[in-house]
Parts: C-alpha cells; structure tokens; sequence
C-alpha cells in the first residue's frame, strides 16, 4: 500500500533532481507545467504547506452546472501528504502535444519519450465520472497491478498510455506489533546517505505562499548536477476530468502497488511498483514505443528501499513537522519538557552542590575558608527526632509521655 508520502522540494529543485538525457544525448531539466493553469486542474498561483488551501487564499471553489463542486487545489512542499492532495508527476510531453494540436488519436508524429513535470491531484478520477471528483479520489488513491487490465477505472488509462511516474522523497508504512501499536517507517530508495534530514526550502510559519510559475520551460543543466537525495520514483496512470462548464481540467493519479519484495515482506505485504533506474523510467514513461503489454513487465518488486522508524505523530495527516522523516529509536519514547526539568532537579539532590564563585576564587589563593561545624538538623528533622524519642519513651513506660507544662506568663 502507500496512502502517505513526502515531498519537501520546490519545483525547481524537482526540475533539477529530474534531470534527464534526451535524444541528442543533452542532460535537461524536464519542464514544469501546471495543467490548465493549475496543479490538478484550476485556476489560482497560490500554494498550500500539503494542502493546497491557505485561509488567506480566496475560495476556488467550482461550481458545476450540474449543481457538483470541486475546489482546485497546487503542490506545496510537506512533511507528509495524503490522498486528495497534489503531487509532483513526470509524464511523456507527448501527452501535451496531442491536446495542443487536437489529434489525440494519432501519436506517431509526436516526440514520445520527452518528458515534463506536471502537479496532479492524488486519488484517480476517471475521465468519464459524473458528479462531484471528490467522491472518488479518496478510494482511487492505489491500484492493484493484478486489476490493471481489468477494472475499467484504471484499464482505459493504461490502453491509452497515461503512464506517469509519482515522484516523492519516500513514503510511509505502518507495521502493527503483536501489542497490537502500530509503528510508523519511512521509506525510500537507497541513497548514499539516508533521507533523514530533507530542508524545506520554505519558510515553516509562512502563512501566504508565494506565487507559483504555471510553466518552467525546460533547460539544458549547466553547471553541477543534482547532489541532494535521490526521488523515489513510482509507476502510476493518471486520467483528466473536464468539468461539465467547460472550465480547466483536473488532472489526478494514482500509485501502482505490487505484492512486496521478500525484504520488504516483514512491514507490509504490499508495496509500491518502484521504477529504479532511468531505463525503466524512460519505458514506462514511452508510451508510443513501448505499448501497455510490454510495459507490464516493469511492474515487478524491486529490492531497492531503505527505511528507519519515525515518530507516530505522522499518522496525523496535519501533523507536518521535519521530525515526520527523523528516525527514532524503538523502544525509547522521547521526552517531555516537563520531565528533562524534574530528571534536572532530581540530579541535582542526588549529586553535591558545585562550588561557587567565591569559594573557587579562594582557593586559587590559598586562601581557607572557615570549616562549618556539624550541620544543624533542619526544623523537619528535629521534629521527626522528637516524635521518635517520644515513642521510645511511651513504650519504656507504657503510658504517653508527660506533656510540658505551658510558661505562666
């Protein structure tokens, strides 16, 4: 399964880990292309930290003819994304150019196999739903390879080449202990070091996103290639629903799953179908040289994931803090404020007091300070010496001792 996921790059950056060889052997930045002039579908430049909402943003909210509603929505980076929510996806331009020159059906003049970025909704809505898009997405987040050529949601897409690769720094998974508590991992693909410290490269607190450019054309890398972590790269179809108004496209996708590698087995017994390596990426993604059948024999289990325990507070969709990818250590709960100050106190009553200033100053000096004689019992102590004396005294002479007569003023 993988219903949770990652995703702290800006485009940009999406653009340069994405970084391919085209046909003439040039190394590109893919383009960045927000559909309709907006990820998903819609119009709007204003992102959301995983939601795609911001309070401040005004209300986008569709309204069709047929009285159904749907509300556009753009990628922001964050900590942990859910279904309905947007993400970046690479698709085949050829996709684009078929609409641009309306022949959809022909696509043997048109360049397949370049690719560009394209934010889609998760949660597949069929190109031929009726009503309202939010009904679905939710329960159209996976797809069974086994029902890929069967259930007509997902079947017409593959026949047709919508092939897509979801792009993430890693998904999440959940492994329930015979305690019955369920762990949260993340996962992602192997890396020379561990994805365990993404930078958001956005303010945390920021309340109005800026701007987003609906089109980053694409451009030859010059200069240093990518040296951050490498994007897990999954196997996805993805469909356009057009509003009965006529209005922009919503563009939305959903993840391929596979029964797991036996690796991976021991957390889940289904994982997502990972394309590792820029041959299969650039198979699945070329639709027009590689037809669907063959294309099938890309979906297969992969021993390439890396993993590590994180907190269980991502199992909170609005929890999107950076400790969503920090590893933890099983077994060992992280401590409170409240009880690192009494762990504080507690070690200063059980260790001598430091010298202070004076005292160290006097020593240098060979200067002695004055011994203090027998400590004093404090007013507790002597109280609970004389309750004691007291009892000794009751039992010597069986009776209670003889109170002391109160002073005649």
């Amino acid at each position: 399964m993988c219903g949770r996921t990652a995703c702290t790059l800006d485009p940009q950056d999406v653009r340069s880990a994405c970084a391919y060889t085209n046909r003439q052997g040039r190394r590109m930045r893919p383009r960045w292309r927000n559909p309709g002039g907006g990820a998903g579908g819609g119009g709007g430049n204003h992102g959301n930290k995983g939601t795609g909402q911001t309070s401040k943003q005004k209300d986008n909210t569709k309204q069709q003819s047929d009285g159904t509603q749907y509300t556009p929505k753009k990628y922001w980076p964050s900590y942990n994304l859910s279904p309905t929510q947007v993400m970046p996806v690479l698709v085949s331009s050829s996709h684009f150019d078929k609409q641009q020159n309306n022949n959809e059906s022909d696509t043997k003049t048109q360049s397949v196999g370049e690719r560009e970025l394209c934010p889609m909704q998760w949660g597949l809505v069929p190109s031929w739903h009726k009503g309202n898009p939010s009904t679905v997405s939710y329960k159209m987040n996976n797809c069974r390879s086994e029902g890929m050529t069967e259930k007509v949601s997902f079947k017409r897409p593959f026949e047709k080449g919508k092939r897509c690769v979801v792009l993430a720094d890693g998904f999440y998974e959940w492994k329930t202990g015979k305690d019955g508590i369920k762990q949260p991992y993340f996962i992602y693909l192997n890396q020379t070091t561990p994805v365990t410290d993404s930078q958001l490269r956005i303010d945390p607190d920021i309340t109005t996103p800026p701007e987003q450019d609906d089109m980053l054309e694409e451009e030859e890398v010059k200069g240093q290639e990518w040296t951050g972590h490498r994007l897990l790269t999954m196997a996805g179809l993805f469909d356009i629903w057009r509003p009965a108004d006529g209005s922009d496209p919503l563009y939305t996708f959903t993840v391929i799953t596979i029964e797991s590698h036996p690796s991976f087995s021991w957390l889940h017994h289904r994982m997502p179908a990972v394309l590792d390596g820029e041959d299969a990426i650039r198979n699945w993604l070329d639709y027009g040289t590689v037809p669907h059948k063959q294309a099938m024999s890309l979906i297969k289990a992969v021993d390439s994931l890396a993993w590590h325990p994180v907190t269980t507070e991502v199992g909170n969709s609005r929890y999107k803090e950076k400790n969503c990818v920090k590893p933890i250590e099983l077994g060992k709960l992280p401590k409170s404020a409240s009880s690192n100050l009494m762990s504080s106190w507690l070690s200063k009553g059980s260790t001598a007091s430091p010298k202070n200033s004076q005292e160290t100053a006097d020593e240098k000096r060979g200067k002695k300070r004055p011994q203090p004689s027998a400590s004093k019992p404090s007013p507790m102590m002597a109280w609970l010496k004389k309750a004691n004396s007291d009892e000794k005294l009751q039992k010597v002479t069986g009776g209670p001792p003889t109170p002391k007569k109160a002073k005649t003023l």
